[in-house]
């Protein structure tokens, strides 16, 4: 099935970036969507809503970034080898995904709380290479023979 949508690449590339911040915060949101509810429905605290949704506040930009200055140059150099495929993408971002999270926990002495960074850096990384090379395999099947 085609996009007809007048920018195709934009829309698939904010889906694979939006899933991926989506993977990359749901396990912290396990915890804080819970919380932020009983902040808002117990206490009256509409600060509530802002614990709910910080997780995804904060990963999307990250998950942006990465896209942007790594997942693009990415695209473009497996296009020039001919390589793209799903499973490049999904390994690419299982490695690159928890990367910074791993540098700062060697200089922090070993935070878990930057390991649980590092795994959802990790998750977030795999689902939008994931995402986006479906995508990418969707478009370059377009324009194989039949």
């Amino acid at each position: 099935m085609t996009d007809r949508s007048p920018y195709p690449e934009v829309r698939a590339f904010l889906l694979a970036v939006v899933a991926g911040s989506l993977a990359a915060a749901a396990p912290a949101l396990l915890i804080t969507v819970p919380l932020g509810l009983m902040m808002v429905f117990d206490d009256g605290h509409l600060n509530g809503l802002a614990i709910m949704f910080a997780p995804f506040v904060i990963s999307f930009p990250c998950v942006l970034i990465a896209s942007l200055l790594i997942g693009l140059p990415l695209t473009t150099v497996l296009a020039w080898m001919g390589r793209e495929r799903v499973e490049f993408y999904v390994i690419a971002g299982l490695i690159i995904g928890p990367v910074p999270f791993l540098v700062l926990m060697f200089q922090a002495d070993g935070s878990s709380d930057l390991a649980f960074a590092a795994a959802c850096g990790a998750i977030g990384g795999a689902v939008t290479g994931w995402v986006w090379g479906r995508h990418r395999d969707e478009l370059a099947a377009e324009f194989l023979p039949d």
